[in-house]
């Protein structure tokens, strides 16, 4: 097996020499995403320890020589075969389906044209294969692109509100692909959406420790269970995080459930309606920010009359919070407008959903309410503990808002039991230019075994000690 994941890193190191792309987020390093931007980058040279370790060589020694703790560096081998085995998976669908001419751009990505890139390995590779094998690799990538097919009509039956269908669709793909999380999704989504809360929170705690297994198993193996020692496995696997947002919007929307008014304000439930006209694709076709900016302008009056109904319009907001729409970018603003205690942990849940738009904007408006917000901050913590990694996002928060009782809570966090949490909280710390943290921030990254975030703060304050 050592062998196996050494080829495939040597592999992949060929195909990627001008510059290797990492995101430093989450428990691990994860490969960079098209969709998030990187964090940092890692050059081949800078990658050499990993190669090292996975020649054998003595993890204390290569750490050292590098200057990085050995946990830091057995995170970057894990990442390192994970991307490893997901390009080897691409690259063998480029081989065997795509029809690439030699004077096109490379499919790696390298801006070559393909002749003076991967054609040659690629017919070598091709040359190696009997006929057979060939049509085996050719099948089981039709099957792949014929799944994925009917995964996106099994989403489009769940945004058309289908929400029976939908389950019973997925449910038969299952039976078939039992490891396939979007299906997983499909039904915990469905689920959710028809009000079946408990069987959306059900779906996604069992994911989500499923997900925790497969990732030790992918680290320790170099592959998926339901895959053949070099063969790709045809189900996509969420991460843990991500299924662990989801239980969290999942139990988030069943609390919801329980508040929403009865009897039910009528003049409110209306307005709740019109707001939610800005999920009719046909009225508003646009997309992304330009989207976005049409519906917030059609529907200003809308968002001000909720508004100044005061608080009691919450309850009615917050079961559009759970759902990906545009209806829902909207309910961070209306929130905000109020300073209870329910808009302020509302946001606060939010935060928590992963949403691109709606948790980045609930972040935005905690941090518009400054010192007022961190004791809200502070009782997150002490509760609902199961979801404190992905809390990440409110510690960011007292990072920008930087007073006494901010640095006191973030110096606090450094003693977190998640490593993912002591990372941000260091990170955080980093902004306050304050020297008296670098011990407490030392001891904390000892203990985690050094992280990218805090790792940088503490050489921004070194050098802030030095300069005195």
């Amino acid at each position: 097996m050592q062998q196996v994941l050494q080829r495939r890193v040597s592999s992949f190191l060929k195909r990627f020499k001008w510059r290797i792309t990492l995101k430093l987020k989450g428990d691990i390093f994860q490969m960079n995403d098209p969709k998030n931007p990187p964090f940092s980058t890692i050059t081949e040279e800078e990658i050499q320890p990993v190669l090292e370790l996975l020649q054998g060589g003595d993890p204390d020694a290569i750490a050292r020589k590098a200057g990085i703790t050995k946990e830091r560096l057995f995170r970057m081998r894990d990442a390192f075969l994970i991307q490893a085995e997901r390009q080897r998976a691409d690259e063998e669908e480029v081989i065997l389906l795509r029809k690439v001419g030699r004077n096109e751009a490379c499919p790696c990505g390298s801006g070559k044209k393909y002749k003076h890139c991967c054609l040659e390995r690629h017919e070598m590779v091709k040359a190696k294969m009997d006929g057979e094998e060939i049509e085996r690799r050719i099948a089981k990538e039709r099957e792949q692109q014929k799944l994925i097919e009917l995964i996106n009509k099994t989403f489009d039956l769940l945004a058309s509100h289908q929400y029976g269908k939908a389950i019973r669709t997925a449910s038969r793909l299952l039976n078939r692909y039992p490891n396939e999380d979007r299906l997983h999704d499909i039904i915990a989504t469905s689920h959710l959406y028809a009000g079946r809360c408990d069987e959306a929170i059900k779906i996604c705690k069992w994911r989500w420790e499923v997900a925790k297994e497969e990732k030790d198993y992918f680290i320790k193996h170099g592959r998926y269970r339901d895959a053949e020692a070099e063969k790709p496995s045809l189900s996509y696997y969420y991460p843990p995080m991500t299924w662990l947002q989801k239980y969290w919007i999942a139990v988030k929307g069943k609390e919801y459930r329980s508040l929403y008014p009865e009897p039910q304000n009528i003049e409110i439930v209306k307005l709740v309606k019109d707001l939610q006209t800005a999920d009719d694709t046909q009225r508003f076709p646009e997309r992304q920010t330009k989207g976005y900016e049409l519906r917030r302008n059609a529907l200003h009056e809308t968002i001000e009359q909720l508004k100044s109904r005061g608080a009691d319009i919450i309850p009615y907001l917050l079961p559009l919070a759970c759902r990906y729409s545009w209806s829902g970018l909207f309910v961070p603003e209306i929130l905000s407008h109020f300073k209870t205690e329910l808009s302020v942990r509302s946001l606060i849940d939010i935060s928590m959903f992963g949403f691109s738009y709606a948790s980045g904007a609930s972040l935005h408006y905690l941090e518009e309410m400054g010192e007022d917000v961190i004791p809200f901050i502070k009782d997150a913590f002490s509760r609902d503990k199961t979801f404190d990694p992905i809390k990440t996002g409110i510690v960011s928060v007292l990072g920008n808002i930087r007073t006494h009782s901010s640095y006191e809570l973030l110096i606090s966090l450094l003693e977190h039991e998640s490593p993912h949490i002591v990372n941000w909280a260091g990170g955080a710390l980093g902004k306050f230019g304050n020297v008296e943290a670098l011990p407490y921030m030392i001891a904390a990254n000892e203990r985690i075994g050094g992280e990218h975030m805090i790792d940088e703060a503490i050489q921004k304050l070194k050098k802030v000690q030095d300069l005195d």
